[in-house]
């Protein structure tokens, strides 16, 4: 084949952007648009993920993978007959949390979309660096807790039916086999589609779980959405386990298109294997009544080692107050 010919879109004449192996399609801007939408939503009806008049939560980052996961709900959201909600934590990361705020401000105006800004320094008096030092823990594992928490929390207060997470495809592979490979398969019942809504726990749903990382930020280019582009400063890639179980899946991939859409919907098959295997009992939390698996809860334990007490009733009250004016809109 010529290497200087022009592949043609699979539905009209217009420049292909990109190809989709195992859909064996070519797509202009167009209809790659109309192809990630198009999977979403069938992602939301074969997995059950939303019901109409339902009130989704999206927590947005301000990264690619939660723009394109908020445009493409906000598209459907009027076919579909749920409404949408965003919702941004600001952690006080220096210069990165800046533009992640900004980004996220200006994809929800663009998108007409209520924004839910929560600041950690307004809600703990300390932001996410201080967190980290103080509790010498991984950056990773303290900015999880803490936002788990936050979007809880706001989820609770809001009364909405579910949390949509930004999760696609590449981020949720590499921790079921990591899971599998180490035998706990309870962990693997968190990595699905959804997960259910409990007594104190608002589900979550994942619409992105058969959209690739490269279709999420292909789609967020083609539609001009506002991302920021830095990497977060604790962000560390190419040495961990996961890290090499992605190396492993893509290779996989590249020889067998389809591969990874295939696995994740054997894996979403079977969920209620895997949350049988968790057996894991919620309770709440002694000193906040949040959801956790002991007596105290992880944010509660964190806030009184680092700052002296546990902060979750604290932070419950301050988002309270922060979100009854969202609740009108």
């Amino acid at each position: 084949m010529d290497s200087g010919k022009v592949l043609k879109c699979s539905f009209c004449r217009e420049p292909a952007i990109t190809v989709v192996r195992y859909a064996k399609l070519r797509l202009c801007k167009k209809h790659f648009t109309e192809f990630v939408q198009r999977r979403v939503l069938k992602t939301i009806d074969r997995y059950g993920l939303v019901d109409r008049g339902w009130r989704v939560l999206v927590a947005v980052s301000g990264g690619k993978d939660s723009a394109t996961l908020l445009h493409t709900l906000s598209t459907l959201s009027k076919e579909l007959g749920f409404e949408v909600t965003a919702l941004h934590i600001d952690l006080g990361i220096g210069k990165y949390s800046e533009k992640a705020k900004e980004a996220a401000e200006k994809l929800c105006k663009a998108l007409e979309v209520p924004l839910v800004l929560l600041s950690l320094r307004e809600l703990l008096s300390v932001e996410l660096p201080e967190l980290v030092a103080k509790s010498k823990r991984p950056a990773c594992s303290v900015c999880g807790l803490v936002k788990r928490y936050l979007i809880n929390t706001a989820a609770l207060e809001l009364g909405v039916q579910a949390v949509a997470l930004g999760h696609h495809l590449d981020d949720l592979l590499p921790y079921i086999v990591k899971n599998f490979v180490l035998q706990n398969l309870g962990g693997i019942s968190k990595l699905g589609p959804k997960t259910e809504t409990e007594e104190v726990f608002v589900g979550r749903i994942r619409p992105l779980y058969e959209i690739s990382e490269s279709e999420a930020a292909l789609y967020a280019h083609i539609q001009g959405l506002p991302v920021v582009e830095e990497v977060c400063p604790y962000a560390v890639r190419g040495e961990s386990l996961e890290e090499e179980i992605r190396s492993f899946l893509n290779t996989v991939e590249a020889k067998r298109p389809g591969f990874k859409v295939a696995f994740a919907r054997a894996v979403a098959k079977n969920i209620e294997f895997y949350r049988e295997e968790a057996e894991e009992s919620i309770n709440k939390c002694g000193c906040c009544e949040m959801p956790t698996i002991s007596n105290i809860c992880a944010f509660c334990k964190l806030t009184a080692r680092v700052l002296g007490k546990p902060m979750g009733s604290d932070v419950r009250i301050k988002v309270r107050r922060i979100l009854a004016e969202v609740k009108t809109l």
